[in-house]
């Protein structure tokens, strides 16, 4: 048994009777460096006696900030400063357990659930890394296995392989996101054939630029139009996943040319 009792700190804890001595007192949020701090700190600011601000916030009032630091988070990335990438982490962390911690309030889950989510998923769908497999084929295909596998269990087995794709996304971003998505089950559509010099981007920043301008000059906005082309893919995926389904077959099973067949078919 001890007795817990403040004392300067530095000073070693005095044996006070056998099985006592004087611990220091442990202050909330002294631990600085502890998630655990964020959580604890996230809870004050929320709590009767906290900060109006943050008493006054909910999920959807959160959505302009958490959007805002994600990307003060990239600009952060890309200027190369890390000690400016620290803190913009920070501030993105705070919005994680802000929303956490409306979430406990609401009785839905709270951070270590969140934790717990994020670690199940991760160790899950790295089986080559912690439990000894072997990586089947590609290893992005085998990322995709395992996510399908996930949504068969969940009770969602229609869920297309575009759906993890934001909306909100900008339309290009997205564009990027959901070819990537596409091309890990083998779906690779025919593109039209441009001359790109692989080994400097600025022509292919060029290139999209002149595209924009050309849009501006016929009075479309290329935004909205590949947002639209965007639109068409995921509903034209979906159809070669239906179709597979239909055939009681994976889509990363089928060989180059059938899935490049059943894609033109959906057109």
């Amino acid at each position: 048994m001890l007795i817990a009792k403040h004392y300067p700190a530095g000073t070693e804890a005095e044996p006070l009777a056998p099985g006592f001595a004087l611990l220091p007192a442990r202050e909330p949020y002294a631990d600085l460096a502890s998630l655990a701090t964020v959580t604890r700190i996230a809870e004050r600011l929320r709590a009767p006696n906290g900060c109006p601000w943050d008493r006054a916030q909910t999920h959807q009032s959160l959505r302009p900030h958490l959007l805002e630091e994600a990307y003060e988070a990239l600009e952060a990335l890309d200027s190369g400063d890390l000690p400016r990438l620290r803190d913009e982490l920070g501030d993105l962390l705070l919005q994680i357990a802000l929303h956490a911690q409306l979430a406990h309030e609401e009785g839905a889950f709270d951070i270590a659930d969140v934790a717990a989510r994020l670690n199940e998923k991760l160790i899950r769908r790295h089986p080559h890394v912690f439990a000894g497999a072997e990586i089947s084929g590609d290893l992005l295909a085998q990322w995709e296995r395992i996510k399908r596998e996930e949504r068969e269990e969940s009770g969602n087995p229609d869920e297309t392989i575009t759906a993890g794709v934001p909306k909100d996304l900008p339309a290009l971003f997205a564009a990027e996101r959901l070819l990537e998505r596409a091309q890990r089950v083998g779906l690779k559509p025919e593109r039209i054939d441009v001359p790109l010099d692989i080994d400097d981007s600025s022509f292919l920043g060029e290139l999209l630029f002149d595209l924009v301008a050309a849009a501006r000059e016929k009075g479309f906005d290329a935004e909205t139009a590949l947002r639209e082309a965007n639109e068409r893919f995921v509903k034209r995926v979906s159809k070669v996943e239906e179709r597979a389904r239909r055939e009681g077959r994976a889509l990363e099973s089928y060989a180059p040319d059938q899935m490049r067949r059943m894609w033109e078919e959906t057109a």
